[in-house]
Parts: structure tokens; C-alpha cells; sequence
């Protein structure tokens, strides 16, 4: 969700990601993709349940992730520590917090969140680089053992954003804006900080758009860069999704989770906010964007200086924008 286009002028190596893939008879597309993503993925989900590495319960939340992009994890978050990240969400508005960036739809790129700023179409940048409710949440027990799973590795989280609102951004694939080396290593957690209802900007998604056919940008690229890539190749790919998907009967769907309730999804999946009908609605969340810790974020090779990772129990975090 968080958008890199245009900032990106040094491409990770997809080609040498692709060319690796091809010779792989694997997966699918032209890259390699998660274990998940394998065509024998049966084969090898029964592997290792039989030798004891997942638990039916998993098994069972990973062939339904396998076949529509994404699993709905119900109460994964106790109400006590949502309540402690909206509190310090709440006090950072409310006083300021010179560390913290905030985008808005006027600014993308990001301002200091200073005194007096408003919570309604502002989102705070990577809470979790210094706030423990922020990571409590981010690294929630149930969200690390799925992802772990999928990952096969410890999980990073590289990149995070708060939302009062809902976004109104359109249905798009993560791997167009959220630029990972090897591009569908990748995995993002909407978490809701309340019951959300009818008309508030709901999240939706398209169950199944994961496996729509490929598209690349300039015939070689997962992620779009307008310094590189013609304008109408980003119209082309975002109207197809919804197209293509329609074609193959897969419709969207909308998500009216309970607070707590965790949502996690697919590099490739298509997902976007819902108009939001009822301006006096909020929909209140956070999300983050992962990576296994063998995958590079752009930003490693876009600014060296943000490669630090920070260990949080058996994970991992990094931040693009400050000095961790």
C-alpha cells in the first residue's frame, strides 16, 4: 500500500530473480515465488506435515491461503494491546512526535508529525521503529507463525502505515509498488483497530487474483517505475486486474472484520479500499508489509544506510525512513 513510484532508479536484480525462475520448473510465472507458490505444493504440504513441521490447523490455513491469496486469522490480538497502540496513535497527534513521518494524499512523500495534525487522511510511517504497542501488534504471536510458515525463515517486517480512514486507493498487486528482491517474497497484515462497518472504506480484495496471469512492466518487471515504464502500462495492469479477474469469475469481496481480527494476504493479490460512503465512519488499522529475511527491500539498494535490521524475539525489523 505504501506507494514507491517514481522513487526506485536503481532496479533490485529481478532479471537475475527471473532467469534463476525459469530454470526452475517449480513455479508457475517467470520468478521464483514462495514455497507456497510451488507446483507441487501438495506434494510438499504433506511432506511436511508427516514430519511433524505443521500442524493441521496450519495445514489447513495454508492450502486455503494457497488457493485464494489470503487467510483471515479471527481474534488474532488481544483488545488490551490494540488499546495500547491507539492511546500512544492517539498522543502522537495530539502532542507531536518530531521522530515520526505522517503521508497524506498532498503529502506522499511524508512531513514530521508536529502538533495539531489531524488523524483523518494522515498515516503515521513505521510506528513500530519506536513504539513497542506498534510491534506488539505487527509481530502478534498468530501473524509470526503464519508467516514464518509461508516464509520458510524469520520474518521482517520492512515497512508499516496507520489508517483512521479507509484509503479509497484502487484494486492494485503490492509487487507494483512494494519492490522486494526476489519480487512475490512478500506478504502484507491489515490488522483492525475496531469493528469496522458498511460504508466506512472497507478493505476488499479479489479472492484468487493471485493467480491471474503475470503482468511486466517494460516486459521484464513485477514492480512499475515511471521514470522507466510507459504510462499506459500502468493503466493497462490496473484495469486488467479487475478485467482478467471478471473473466475468470473472481469478484471482489469486502472485509468487515471485529477488532482484532487480522487479515493477511499475497504478494500478487488484488486488493484496494472501497469508496467510502459514510464520511463519518472510520475504519481504524495498521498495516504491515513483510519479507523473509532472505529477501532484499528496495530500499537496501535505493539508501545503504537503511539496511539495519533490529531483532524483535524471533523476528526482525527495518525501517526506509529513519535511523533505526
Amino acid at each position: 500500500m505504501m506507494r514507491t513510484v517514481g522513487l526506485l532508479r536503481k532496479s533490485p536484480s529481478e532479471l537475475t530473480a527471473r532467469a534463476a525462475a525459469q530454470h526452475q520448473v517449480g513455479f508457475p510465472g517467470s520468478f521464483e515465488g514462495l514455497w507456497t507458490d510451488r507446483i507441487d505444493f501438495d506434494q510438499e504440504l504433506a511432506r511436511r506435515i508427516r514430519a511433524g513441521a505443521i500442524s493441521p490447523t496450519l495445514a489447513e490455513q495454508l492450502t486455503f491461503w494457497r488457493e485464494n491469496g489470503y487467510v483471515v486469522i479471527e481474534q488474532a490480538i488481544h483488545q488490551s494491546a490494540i488499546d495500547r497502540f491507539t492511546a500512544d496513535l492517539d498522543e502522537m497527534f495530539e502532542v507531536g512526535d518530531e521522530r515520526l513521518l505522517i503521508q497524506s494524499p498532498t503529502d506522499p512523500h511524508g512531513v514530521v508529525l508536529t502538533p495539531g495534525h489531524q488523524k483523518l487522511r494522515n498515516r503515521v510511517v513505521d510506528a513500530y521503529a519506536y513504539y513497542e504497542s506498534a510491534r506488539s501488534l505487527l509481530f502478534a504471536p498468530p501473524i509470526v507463525e503464519f508467516m514464518s510458515a509461508v516464509f520458510d525463515d524469520k520474518l521482517v517486517c520492512f515497512q508499516s502505515l496507520t489508517f483512521e480512514t479507509g484509503s479509497g486507493q484502487g484494486i492494485h498487486q503490492d509487487t507494483a509498488y512494494v519492490v522486494v528482491d526476489p519480487p512475490l517474497a512478500v506478504a502484507a497484515a491489515w490488522i483492525a483497530l475496531e469493528d469496522v462497518t458498511p460504508g466506512s472504506g472497507e478493505l476488499e480484495y479479489i479472492p484468487g487474483s493471485h493467480h491471474l496471469p503475470e503482468y511486466l512492466f517494460s516486459g521484464a518487471y513485477k514492480h512499475y517505475d515511471s521514470s522507466r515504464d510507459e504510462a499506459h502500462e500502468h493503466h493497462e495492469w490496473s484495469k486488467g486486474l479487475i478485467t482478467k479477474s471478471a473473466s475468470q469469475g473472481l469478484f471482489r469481496q469486502r472485509f468487515l472484520p471485529k477488532s482484532g481480527d487480522v487479515l493477511i494476504w499475497a504478494a500478487d493479490l488484488a486488493h484496494g479500499g472501497a469508496p467510502i460512503e459514510d464520511p463519518n465512519k472510520t475504519r481504524r488499522s495498521l498495516v504491515g508489509h513483510y519479507c523473509p529475511a532472505r529477501a532484499v527491500p528496495y530500499y537496501y539498494d535505493w539508501n545503504p544506510e537503511r539496511r539495519k535490521r533490529i531483532a524483535h524475539e524471533q523476528s526482525l525489523y527495518s525501517s526506509g525512513h529513519y535511523d533505526l
